[in-house]
C-alpha cells in the first residue's frame, strides 16, 4: 500500500515476490491461545477467499482467481459446501447476504474484466441463479468485489456499483432481490468504490473515492453527501435504520441524523494513520469502530478504536504492533447488531505478530481471533454475534502465491457488559487522541462534494487491494 496526498492505493510492485510460490497448505504457526472455537475451515489450493458474508444459517464465500466461484456452507456443518456456482471459474467475485433473510447477491467478472454479471440466490438455489443480469460495462482495473455489492437485511433489495473503462463513469444499480428487476440506476463520473444498504434497502450509502453519498433507492435523489479525508483503500458503512454512518480516510468521521439533517458527531484523527480500510457501525447505530494503521512504518503498528455514538466518547483502544517487511494493512470490518462483537481484519505481518482477524466487545477486550497462515481479506459477523467468519489468502498479500482459506469460529457465550457514557480509553492504550466533541460542522443535506482536483482526463486510480496470483 502506498500513500498519496489524496489517499491510499496498492503498490503492486510490493505484491511480486522473487521467491518461489508457497503452497496453500503451509503450516500454521502456534503463537496465541485461541479465542473462540473453530467450527470448520475450508482450504483451496488455487483460489483466494476474497469475500465472506453470513446469515442465520449459512456462510457465503466468494473465491477469486483460478477457481473463482460462489460457495455456500451451512454453519452447522463441516465445511462441505451445499453447492457452488461460477460462470467463468476464474476472475473476481463478491458476495453480500442478508443477515436476517435467506437472500444473497453475487457479483462476478471474468479474468479479462470485460464481462460483469450479477446474480441472485437463496440457499435453496442449488447452484442455479434465481436471476441473472449482465452489466453493460468493461473495466479490468476495477473488477467485481464484495465491497461493491450489498443486500438489505430484509432481503428485499440488492445494490451494486460498477465502473466503465470506456466512459470513465460509475453506476449504482438497485435490484429487486427476488426478481432481479432493475429498480434504479444512478451514474456519476466520480468513481464508486463500494455500497452499503439500510435494513429495508431504502437508502444506499455509496463510497465515491473521498465522497460519501446517501441516495434514496426509490427516487434516486441524493439525501446527503459529504467529502471525506482521502480516497483509495476505503469503504463507508451505515446503520440499519440509516441514522448513523461512518466515513474513513486520513480522519475517522461519524455522522448522525438529528431529525432534519446529518451532523458530524465524532471527528477523530491520529498522526500518520489511515482509517479507510476497516470501519464498522452496529446495526442499532450505538457503536462504531475503526482499525487505523500507521502508513509511515509499513503499516506495522496500528490501533483499534471503538466509540459510543450517543455520548461521542471513545470506549477504548487496542494497540497492535509488528515487525518484518510485509505490510499489516487493515482490510475489513463488521459488527453484530448491538456492537458487542466487532471484528477487524488485516493482512497481518511477516512474523504473524497479531491475529489476522480480531474480535472485540464494547469494553475493547479481545474476545475472538482467527490466525490465518496468510493475509485476511474479508470478515463477517452474525447478527447475534455468535459466529465470526474470515476469508484469506494462503500466504501474505505481499508474497507471490495462490490458495486461500475460509474459517468459521464460534465465540464463547459470556455476557458482555455495556460501558456507560463516561467510559474512558483503556489504560494501556498509547497515543489515543480524544475525538472532537465541539465545533461540529453541520453540512447541508443536499451538499454535493467536489471531487478532488486532478487533471482531466485523469487516469483511473489503482483499485482496492488485489492479491497477486
Amino acid at each position: 500500500m502506498r500513500v498519496t496526498p489524496d489517499g491510499v492505493v496498492p503498490d503492486h510492485n510490493l505484491a511480486e515476490s522473487k521467491t518461489e510460490a508457497e503452497a496453500a497448505s503451509m503450516p500454521e504457526r502456534a503463537i496465541l491461545a485461541p479465542l473462540g472455537n473453530t467450527v470448520w475451515t475450508v482450504d483451496d489450493k488455487n483460489a483466494i477467499a476474497n469475500g465472506v458474508s453470513i446469515d442465520a444459517n449459512n456462510v457465503w464465500g466468494a473465491w477469486i482467481l483460478n477457481g473463482a466461484r460462489l460457495s455456500v456452507y451451512p454453519i452447522i456443518g463441516n465445511g462441505t459446501p451445499a453447492w457452488s456456482f461460477s460462470s467463468f471459474n476464474s476472475g473476481n467475485s463478491g458476495v453480500a447476504a442478508s443477515k436476517a433473510n435467506d437472500r444473497a447477491g453475487f457479483m462476478e467478472s471474468n479474468a479479462a474484466g470485460n464481462d460483469f454479471r450479477q446474480h441472485g440466490f437463496t440457499s435453496n438455489s442449488n447452484g442455479t441463479p434465481d436471476w441473472s443480469f449482465q452489466y453493460p460495462v468493461s473495466d479490468p482495473n476495477l473488477p467485481a468485489s464484495s465491497r461493491k455489492v450489498a443486500a438489505s437485511r430484509d432481503g428485499s433489495t440488492i445494490a451494486a456499483v460498477v465502473s466503465d473503462s470506456v466512459t470513465q463513469n460509475s453506476t449504482l444499480y438497485v435490484f429487486n432481490a427476488s426478481t432481479g428487476a432493475v429498480t434504479l440506476t444512478w451514474t456519476d463520473p466520480l468513481r464508486m468504490d463500494g455500497v452499503d444498504l439500510t435494513d429495508n434497502g431504502s437508502i444506499a450509502l455509496v463510497t465515491q473515492d473521498n465522497r460519501a453519498s446517501l441516495l434514496d433507492t426509490t427516487t434516486g435523489n441524493t439525501l446527503f453527501s459529504v467529502t471525506g479525508s482521502g480516497a483509495g483503500n476505503i469503504y463507508y458503512r451505515i446503520s440499519g435504520d440509516g441514522n448513523v454512518f461512518v466515513v474513513g480516510g486520513f480522519n475517522f468521521d461519524v455522522y448522525a441524523f438529528d431529525g432534519t439533517t446529518y451532523t458530524q458527531v465524532i471527528h477523530f484523527t491520529h498522526a500518520s494513520y489511515w482509517f479507510g480500510g476497516a470501519s464498522a457501525v452496529s446495526r442499532d447505530g450505538s457503536t462504531v469502530g475503526t482499525f487505523g494503521a500507521n502508513y509511515t512504518n509499513g503499516w506495522l503498528t496500528g490501533t483499534v478504536f471503538l466509540f459510543d455514538v450517543g455520548s461521542h466518547n471513545v470506549l477504548g483502544s487496542y494497540p497492535v504492533s509488528g515487525s518484518g517487511s510485509y505490510q499489516g494493512t487493515p482490510i475489513g470490518a463488521d459488527s453484530n447488531d448491538d456492537g458487542t462483537a466487532m471484528a477487524f481484519a488485516s493482512w497481518g505481518t511477516e512474523f504473524h505478530d497479531r491475529p489476522e482477524v480480531m474480535v472485540f466487545n464494547r469494553n475493547v477486550e479481545l474476545i475472538g481471533q482467527i490466525n490465518f497462515p496468510g493475509s485476511a481479506f474479508s470478515v463477517a459477523v452474525s447478527s447475534d454475534g455468535q459466529y465470526v467468519v474470515g476469508g484469506s489468502k494462503a500466504v501474505h498479500a505481499n508474497q507471490f502465491g495462490s490458495g486461500g482459506r475460509i474459517e468459521l469460529i464460534q465465540l464463547q457465550a459470556t455476557p458482555t457488559p455495556t460501558p456507560t457514557a463516561t467510559a474512558t480509553p483503556t489504560p494501556t492504550a498509547t497515543a489515543t487522541p480524544t475525538p472532537t466533541a465541539t465545533a461540529t460542522p453541520t453540512p447541508t443535506p443536499t451538499a454535493t462534494a467536489t471531487p478532488r482536483p486532478t487533471p482531466i482526463p485523469r487516469p483511473r486510480p489503482t483499485p482496492a487491494p488485489r492479491p497477486s496470483p
